[in-house]
């Protein structure tokens, strides 16, 4: 018996229109949603700023920094802890961001600063009763003024001091300079420099006795800081313009609004 010609599978009527089929369908699959990126910022315990209510993260700058989040479609997690671990874990590259940070060249060495969420003002402050107007540094000669650090205000504290006769005190938290100065532990004459809107928080809270403010050193503003090593020069550009989003649309200023402290210009 004569044998039969092989039939080769490629030549199957159908097959073709099967594969054809096949990819069809897997083009019309839908694709798998991206997950958020996640994204880690950092924080201390500064009210009225930043601080932790039942539990968990809370303040001006947290709520700015979720809506701007929303907005970048990442999902951002704060964590509240002492700012020295903070800064030092931010600097090591451990979190892709830091907040309320001052404006300083030792800052921008690590981070890439947003534009300023909020305004604020480094006062010095004595007891009731203290008669010293400030008009320069020339006028705390002789006299102990001390500061909370490390932190933006005992940066100023040591630009203020240089070539100056006063003592300089940094402490470990912004409470302790309150109650050292009212137990007259910086002598008769001593003072404090301090964020204006924290030391009457913490005065009001702690009822403690009333500052004497003696005069303004600074003018600063508040912004967060995009860590150089985890967060691309791109990212860091579209944080930025999410905020200025924020900042010219209005809402801002509406999550601010109930704390009543002072927002920065947009830029």
């Amino acid at each position: 018996m004569p044998l039969m010609p092989r039939l080769a599978t490629d030549s199957l009527p159908g097959r073709p229109v099967v594969l054809s089929l096949l990819c069809a369908g897997a083009v019309a699959l839908p694709a798998a949603a991206a997950p958020a990126p996640w994204r880690l910022f950092l924080t201390e315990p500064f009210p009225p700023y930043t601080y932790e209510r039942a539990g968990r993260p809370a303040g001006p700058m947290v709520d700015v920094l979720d809506k701007a989040c929303e907005q970048l479609g990442w999902r951002c997690e704060v964590r509240v802890m002492p700012w020295r671990r903070a800064l030092a874990l931010a600097e090591q590259g451990e979190a892709h961001g830091l907040f309320a940070v001052a404006d300083a060249p030792e800052r921008r060495r690590y981070f890439a600063l947003s534009s300023a969420v909020l305004q604020a003002r480094y006062t010095l402050f004595g007891r009731q009763g203290e008669s010293l107007q400030y008009k320069g540094p020339a006028s705390l000669e002789g006299r102990t003024v001390a500061a909370y650090g490390p932190s933006g205000t005992s940066l100023t504290l040591a630009e203020l001091a240089r070539g100056q006769q006063f003592q300089s005190q940094i402490e470990p938290d912004n409470l302790t300079v309150l109650r050292m100065l009212h137990a007259g532990r910086y002598g008769p004459q001593g003072v404090v420099l301090m964020n204006e809107a924290v030391a009457l928080w913490l005065t009001a809270q702690n009822e403690m006795p009333p500052l004497q403010a003696v005069g303004t050193v600074k003018q600063i503003g508040y912004h967060f800081g995009l860590s150089r090593q985890r967060l691309s020069v791109a990212d860091q550009q579209r944080f930025q313009r999410s905020l200025q989003q924020l900042c010219r649309s209005g809402r801002m200023a509406e999550l601010l609004q109930p704390y009543a402290l002072p927002a920065a210009p947009c830029n």
